[in-house]
């Protein structure tokens, strides 16, 4: 699931004010969820290694209360994830905070369906236009407040007032390469994770299968297989809920694809007399190998409202 992208070298005066709220309210969503499933999965895991221990031999046996307690916790936080559906904000609000960022840099660099002169107030409707409708497509008022106007920043402006050269040169280090790099770096990291999580889990199944053997065999009282399958069984949600494996793999596409359009746009020669027409496609297909990954979100919502 895709986290926060951060906004490159000069992009933050770049984006406009819907991008931010949507950027807040997906960070808000992606910390509740990724809390209240730690929590919801923990307490499991809890609850079935309390079970197992041995109970007091004298007095009252406290340990069942405590093992339900635990159960009982872990349906609390599953409820309030089913209820309020903070992933399926996080997940809407990262999707409406890509949208508004495409269609930004789509305007100030002058891209395929901007392109025309700077002051080209056909583009600068046609902008407006496509920005409202998609403030419109999100109907969350933590996502799109009510009263919440589409606007042409003045970086934005002044971006696509500069000469191509300026724009690619901009282009190419606050998104192409910012971009690529951080889907690079973030898929070595969720390989990295899958690898380090996948070794958890298979540790956890010998622990819980010698266990068991040595339950059997007598030389272990106490029924430590069933907290290890827990365990391993809790290790192997959360690393469903994070999606390592299809992440490494989609951003590992990403940068792949970013790296030839770079090549691409450093390549074209500027004095052509097509010049720009060619820049607006190629500036056009850099933001589409950018936000294909994000046209995923909203259908990978995680309960329907």
């Amino acid at each position: 699931m895709v986290q926060q992208d951060p906004p490159g070298s000069g992009e933050a005066e770049l984006l406009p004010e819907p991008f931010w709220t949507a950027d807040r309210a997906s960070l808000e969503g992606q910390a509740r969820t990724l809390r209240w499933y730690r929590w919801q999965i923990l307490l499991l895991v809890a609850a079935a290694v309390v079970s197992v221990l041995p109970g007091a031999r004298h007095g009252t046996d406290l340990t069942p209360l405590v093992s339900v307690a635990a159960f009982m916790g872990a349906g609390y936080f599953w409820y309030r994830l089913r209820g309020a559906n903070p992933q399926g904000r996080w997940y809407e609000a990262r999707a409406a905070a890509e949208s508004v960022k495409t269609l930004a840099w789509k305007y100030a660099v002058r891209a395929q369906p901007f392109e025309g002169p700077a002051d080209s107030l056909e583009a600068e409707n046609r902008y407006l236009l496509q920005l409202t409708d998609v403030m419109r497509a999100f109907d969350d008022p933590e996502i799109v407040p009510p009263g919440t106007q589409a606007e042409i920043t003045d970086g934005m402006r002044q971006l696509r007032a500069g000469e191509l050269a300026l724009r690619r040169t901009r282009y190419l280090r606050a998104r192409v390469d910012g971009q690529r790099v951080w889907y690079r770096s973030r898929a070595e990291a969720c390989e990295s994770q899958a690898v380090s999580w996948g070794l958890a889990t298979v540790a956890l199944m010998i622990v819980g299968g010698a266990a068991a053997v040595a339950q059997v065999a007598g030389a272990l009282s106490v029924q430590a297989f069933g907290a290890c399958a827990a365990a391993a069984a809790a290790v192997i949600a959360w690393t469903q809920l994070k999606q390592l494996r299809p992440l490494a793999a989609a951003y590992l596409l990403a940068a792949r694809e970013l790296e030839i359009v770079s090549g691409q746009l450093s390549a074209m020669d500027l004095n052509a007399e097509d010049s720009e027409s060619t820049w607006a496609k190629l500036a056009a297909d850099a933001e589409e190998a950018v936000s294909r990954e994000h046209t995923t979100w909203r259908a990978r919502r995680a309960f329907p409202r």
